[in-house]
């Protein structure tokens, strides 16, 4: 790559992608509808920030003037915010994703598309799930991110543009707004109370791995797969995470009732072999060394609120 343009570059796997392209000796613009937050500038110095909306196509092109290469990331990202207003999610999660492979096609530009693992839906038999699992959208924001995969997978076919999706999920780390992981809160002196949910099935993913993952599918050119898991392939429990947050904050108080939580995605890992033979990817943390991680970025870069 010579320059990225990550959209949703004011996010959390944004900023995290865009640190690492600027390691590697990309240089990155980042646009966002909304300012960066001020551990922006820690995290990734040097980056460039256009501010603007995905649905917007002349302010898309405008932002990615010099570019040769796309990291998509802006969406309405969760299930709650997308229940709250379906009709955004629509619009930027599917509306955007076709401006972005709009932009790619009349320029030539290869696209990587940020996509979730919740949309293989609740699979209570916990198997593992490799890419060819049948998707079983259950709820607004899993159904706009399948329809921007299939707008991904058509615009390969129809266009020859070169776009892959790359499917993740439970991510944490610094910025982290979706999900419950403890870490900020129990810094902050809060006890948790969880009535249910210590067996509760996760492949937790750390921001900073799939930072590299896209990076990394962005960097190999035109990719044989339309779709990628990249995630930990690991399934642990919440009560894992408890115990990890217990271990880096002795005093942290979180109370658990077992069993899993009928409120949460419920799935088993995500298989990564495809992903790892056709761009290297392989994660380097673990759930606690990610979360050893985390609060090293939370001492040195500041709350990230």
């Amino acid at each position: 790559m010579t320059r990225v343009l990550i959209t949703g570059g004011s996010g959390f796997v944004a900023l995290h992608a865009a640190e690492v392209a600027l390691a590697r000796g990309h240089a990155v613009t980042l646009f966002d509808l909304s300012s960066p937050p001020a551990y922006a500038a820690r995290l990734a110095p040097g980056a460039r920030h256009v501010q603007g909306d995905v649905r917007d196509r002349a302010a898309l092109a405008a932002a990615a003037e010099g570019a040769s290469h796309v990291i998509h990331c802006a969406a309405v990202v969760g299930p709650a915010p997308a229940k709250a207003d379906p009709t955004r999610a629509v619009e930027v999660n599917v509306v955007g994703t076709g401006n972005v492979l709009e932009l790619a096609r009349a320029r030539g530009l290869p696209v990587v598309n940020l996509s979730t693992a919740t949309l293989y839906g609740h699979r209570p038999g916990l198997e593992p799930l490799d890419e060819t699992a049948a998707p079983d959208p259950i709820g607004v924001y899993d159904a706009t991110k399948l329809m921007a995969e299939t707008l991904c997978t058509t615009y390969r076919r129809t266009f020859a543009v070169e776009v892959a999706s790359i499917r993740t999920g439970f991510v944490f780390g610094h910025g982290s707004r979706i999900g419950e992981y403890f870490l900020q809160r129990v810094l902050r002196g809060e006890a948790i109370e969880e009535p249910c949910g210590a067996d509760h099935s996760c492949d937790f993913t750390y921001v900073v791995d799939l930072a590299r993952g896209l990076v990394a599918a962005a960097e190999a050119g035109a990719l044989p797969e339309p779709v990628y898991n990249v995630t930990t392939g690991v399934r642990r429990t919440r009560g894992d995470l408890a115990a990890a947050v217990r271990s880096l904050v002795p005093a942290a108080v979180i109370r658990q009732g077992p069993g899993v939580d009928p409120a949460r995605h419920l799935r088993g890992a995500c298989l990564i072999a495809r992903a790892h033979r056709d761009f290297g990817y392989a994660p380097r943390f673990t759930l606690e060394t990610g979360l050893a991680h985390w609060l090293d970025r939370i001492r040195t870069l500041g709350p990230a609120a």
